[in-house]
């Protein structure tokens, strides 16, 4: 049943290919969010916890005929994206040869999880700056999110067995919470609450942002999402949504300020009330800890982090290689002996994986792309996708100091603006407008 399962999930995604179609992107994002929870459910229909289910390669499959339409398609990119993509490929190559001497077939599965949000990246700088493919893109994503929260409150109030089958099989009973309704932390169709909430909160974003990015029931879905994220006790989510909204409006000249600030305003009333009716004193305590965060273990315990994984980025300028670091989950416990404890902080993290040299190649090529994009501003170039792309790279520069979220279901919102950001077509067509513009007062 595993197999044909992952034969059905694949088999849409090798049509698309074949079709090159655009649509492929918003399928690896839907196979990527519900994967695990299809994975659980046959799981328990065949009363056995598979840890090598095929199910679970699904995305690294579909991810990998995204690859192979980048690869296919690399001349059409210009020179200069073609230098972005090229460091992108020599830090992942170095980090992955490393990583299968020392780490075997879990290097394999690390590198999968980078090549997948850099192809999406490249297909998006593909599309042409083509403004309804990245609108429909955005509005997908946000549709996976909404999907996802509404199994997740059924999840929260009904703890269904085959969830509860998975948990025990893992052994996250406790850490989850207690296996009894409104008494287990929501993970809805993922493998973890981080990655859930992470997702979360990058699609609801720009949904928050602008109405073009928000599906048809509008306001409805956001506050779905906002309602999900609570439940899943992840703090770092609330965070990036308050920093990305507040960024949006201050990197774009201030459009739309008194407009996001009575939002958040609203915001903060809502969940409030909403609290109040949810009457959960374990949501309530998660989030009193923002009042006094310094005292706060998890604070404490990336502090510690911080401090080992400097020390050990160090000691190893070629780095560990992919699928070295990741289970960051036992920090808490105080072990710090190996790069597990590193998964907490995406800049050791990447580091500690990459090794001085393959870590350099990886930033400069993110830096290289917003260098562009600050080129495009000075010759006049200001548009939401752009200053979409500033504020999520700014608040993702903050996250990753808690957290890798750029292999993760997290990254799809973010790497799709920016491989819209580093579009040669699109900023020179925009930068034709503006100057065809700023020429008819002159000509009249």
């Amino acid at each position: 049943m595993d197999w044909f399962v992952a034969l059905l999930i694949v088999a849409p995604a090798v049509v698309l290919y074949f079709k090159h179609s655009s649509w492929i992107i918003d399928y690896v994002v839907w196979v990527t969010v519900f994967n695990r929870g299809i994975r659980r459910y046959v799981d328990w229909m065949q009363g056995a916890f598979n840890a090598f289910s095929p199910i679970s390669l699904t995305p690294l499959v579909v991810s990998g005929l995204v690859f192979l339409m980048v690869v296919q398609h690399y001349n059409r990119f210009p020179p200069s994206f073609q230098k972005i993509m090229r460091l992108f490929a020599w830090a992942l190559a170095m980090a992955f040869v490393v990583g299968i001497v020392r780490n075997g077939l879990a290097a394999v599965y690390a590198l999968a999880e980078y090549v997948a949000p850099i192809s999406i990246m490249c297909c998006a700088a593909l599309a042409g700056g083509n403004e309804k493919v990245l609108d429909r893109w955005i509005k997908s994503i946000g549709w996976a999110a909404v999907v996802a929260c509404i199994y997740g409150w059924y999840q929260y109030y009904t703890i269904p067995p085959w969830d509860a089958f998975w948990v025990r099989a893992v052994g996250f009973e406790g850490y989850l919470g207690k296996l009894k309704s409104t008494e287990m932390v929501v993970f809805s169709t993922m493998a973890e609450r981080g990655p859930f909430a992470g997702f979360l909160s990058f699609a609801v974003i720009p949904m928050l942002i602008s109405k073009r990015w928000r599906n048809v029931t509008g306001w409805a879905s956001v506050a779905l999402i906002l309602a999900t994220i609570l439940l899943t006790f992840v703090r770092t989510s609330i965070i990036t949504i308050i920093l990305a909204t507040v960024l949006y409006p201050l990197l774009n000249g201030g459009k739309n300020s008194f407009r996001i600030i009575v939002l958040l305003c609203v915001g903060a009333f809502g969940a409030n009330f909403f609290l109040g009716k949810l009457s959960s004193e374990k949501v309530n305590k998660r989030l009193q800890t923002f009042s006094n965060i310094t005292e706060d273990g998890s604070f404490k315990g990336r502090i510690g982090i911080a401090g080992y994984g400097l020390t050990t980025a160090l000691k190893n300028p070629l780095g560990t290689g992919l699928g070295s670091s990741g289970l960051g989950g036992r920090v808490n416990t105080g072990t710090l002996e190996s790069g597990s404890a590193i998964g907490d902080n995406g800049y050791f993290s990447i580091i500690f994986s990459f090794g001085w040299i393959g870590s350099f190649c990886f930033f400069y090529a993110f830096y290289l792309v917003w260098a562009r994009v600050r080129a495009m501003e000075r010759a006049g170039l200001r548009n939401e996708s752009l200053m979409m792309f500033k504020a999520l790279f700014i608040t993702g520069a903050v996250v990753l100091m808690v957290g890798d979220w750029l292999a993760g279901p997290s990254s799809a919102v973010f790497f799709i603006f920016t491989g819209f950001a580093a579009n040669p077509k699109m900023a020179l067509d925009r930068m034709k407008q503006a100057a065809a513009l700023r020429a008819r007062p002159a000509m009249a």
